[in-house]
């Protein structure tokens, strides 16, 4: 979604900043970043190869996330209520009491 995102932009000729990645796997930013030959990372995808390609020409920024922090587990693993609570709060995500009724008066 970000390439087709970046790809539309530069269609529609609008400047855009660098898209920064949040990565709460320290060694897999390492492994991005280190510019090494294939040899040293073998059994990596071939789409991981492609973020680092778009981390050299400076499409992509790879920032570290702590754990704790990253909003994408919010939709995507289960979290205990405090966990919920933090990360729902980050988005500025607000609980609303539903209504007495489907007309919404009470």
């Amino acid at each position: 979604m970000i390439i087709w995102t970046h790809n539309l932009c530069k269609e529609l000729g609008l400047r855009r900043k660098n898209t920064i990645l949040y990565d709460d796997n320290q060694a897999a930013i390492k492994v991005i970043e280190a510019n090494t030959g294939d040899c040293e990372v073998k059994g990596i995808d071939l789409k991981y190869h492609k973020i680092r390609d778009y981390v050299e020409q400076k499409e992509f920024a790879l920032e570290y996330c702590h754990s704790e922090d990253m909003l994408a587990d919010m939709l995507t693993k289960p979290l205990g209520p405090t966990q919920f609570r933090k990360l729902r709060q980050l988005l500025s995500v607000v609980s609303v009491p539903p209504s007495s009724d489907a007309s919404g008066e009470k």
